[in-house]
């Protein structure tokens, strides 16, 4: 397919109808409606507006969801507008609301299969009046629509579309990736999807995208997409090195060969995520652990922040011990989680060699041999200037190092939960994986890497 003819593909399928759009805002009108009715029961003057990509015209078919913010007074404090925000967006949503985080709390709800955040903020006159996000996204919602034509709406589908093919598409903690602000700045600083894309192949960090006024402050970070509402706030702060460098490489294989595979990746096979994999573990030098427990029941941007988190700690852990991770990858279903880790050894020998100060360093060198006394397996000797000696390993058993979690970098959430954790190795993880079709499936794309893109 030549590059328009993939384009044209996308915008027919990425674009709502119009059934769609009115039953989407005939549903936020209602709960407009509910809330203006609540919070004067509560005596409290509370402004319902509808934002996001719903009122942007920039979302995408069949992915429509709900962002109805409750712009309080701006006199409110933190405490109160949670307090009587929460309570308020309780009653809207019948009791059925589940609390989630961001900068404030807010409350995330299904009606009729639609997702709904009823989002507390405060009504602020200005987007840099100490306003958080979630404050200047009232701001956010105004520049947007008034830079915004159908063309590059039509534009914007697009970019959110690929960046979804690739992966690289959402801030919230799983991802790590453009935010849809983010992909509709870049529309709009750029003028075309295309262009979005040509201006990437050629990113070098630190990338810098300008609309209107330079940043008022210096940031630190790979890319840098200046909040033309806000000129101190780096839009992209989500955005994670991988991700930056996906759609970098990404751009360069689309603009060299398009095709539908950016924007819609080919399933991954449970049947090849059960089996593919089935080669290579515990022979030559390479093993794998699954850690398996049950997911904390918290909502998704907690809990995949704390995987995330968690990962680190367990690999970092690893490594202390000697195992030698070669990497980690962690998933979860909302039901069990799982942490797996690709590791050289699974068995360290009963003993291990320390190195250390050199003997001119006379007091150091005078604590490490009385430290050591009794306790050396052999020695202590001399290799070049340096002391060593050979000393018993506390843990030999990759799956005894993993059970000592006092001694992980573990989340509140995770190490509440890690008690019970099943540790897992080699055809015993395998079977685990095996036997779950989404899991395999999911962990497929950890084992093959490659992107499905990659022509």
């Amino acid at each position: 397919m030549s590059l328009n003819q993939v384009l044209d593909e996308v915008r027919r399928r990425v674009t709502p109808t119009a059934e769609e759009e009115g039953r989407l805002l005939s549903l936020a009108e209602r709960l407009k409606k509910r809330i203006l009715e609540v919070s004067s029961a509560y005596g409290v003057s509370v402004e319902p507006m509808l934002v996001g990509s719903l009122p942007k015209g920039t979302w995408l078919r069949g992915e429509g969801d709900l962002d109805v913010f409750m712009l309080f007074p701006k006199h409110f404090n933190k405490r109160s507008l949670e307090d009587i925000g929460l309570r308020i967006a309780n009653e809207v949503s019948e009791g059925r609301g589940v609390r989630a985080y961001a900068e404030h709390p807010y409350l995330r709800f299904y009606v009729d299969g639609v997702k709904v955040d009823l989002v507390p903020a405060l009504k602020v006159d200005r987007a840099d009046a100490k306003a958080t996000a979630v404050d200047r996204t009232p701001f956010h919602l105004e520049y947007v629509n008034s830079k915004l034509d159908d063309e590059l709406r039509a534009n914007v589908r697009l970019l959110k579309r690929f960046m979804k093919g690739i992966g690289v598409y959402g801030a919230e903690a799983r991802t790590l990736g453009f935010s849809g602000y983010v992909c509709e700045l870049l529309t709009i600083k750029h003028g075309s999807f295309t262009r979005v894309l040509e201006a990437a192949a050629g990113w070098r960090p630190p990338t810098l995208v300008v609309l209107e006024a330079q940043p008022t402050v210096a940031f630190n970070h790979h890319i840098v997409v200046v909040d033309p509402t806000d000129p101190s706030r780096n839009a992209a702060a989500a955005v994670s090195l991988e991700s930056y460098a996906v759609f970098i490489a990404g751009s360069q294989a689309f603009l060299e060969k398009p095709g539908i595979e950016f924007f819609y990746p080919p399933s991954l096979s449970p049947q090849r995520g059960a089996y593919i994999f089935e080669l290579g573990y515990g022979v030559g030098g390479r093993h794998l652990v699954l850690v398996a427990l049950t997911a904390p029941q918290v909502v998704e941007e907690v809990l995949w922040s704390e995987l995330r988190s968690s990962a680190h700690g367990l690999t970092q852990h690893l490594e202390r011990y000697g195992f030698n991770p070669l990497s980690t990858w962690f998933w979860s279903d909302g039901a069990e989680a799982y942490f797996c880790l690709e590791v050289e050894r699974v068995e360290l020998p009963a003993y291990e060699k320390r190195v250390g100060p050199p003997v001119y360093a006379r007091e150091d060198a005078k604590r490490f041999l009385a430290k050591n006394k009794g306790r050396a397996l052999r020695g202590p000797w001399i290799e070049a200037d340096r002391w060593v000696v050979e000393l018993p390993r506390r843990v030999t058993r990759i799956a005894e190092a993993l059970r000592r979690q006092g001694e992980v970098d573990l989340s509140p959430h995770i190490r509440a939960n890690y008690t019970s954790a099943r540790i897992l190795v080699d055809s015993e993880a395998l079977q685990v994986i095996a036997s779950n079709s989404k899991l395999a499936t999911e962990f497929t794309r950890f084992y093959t890497h490659t992107p499905a893109w990659l022509s």
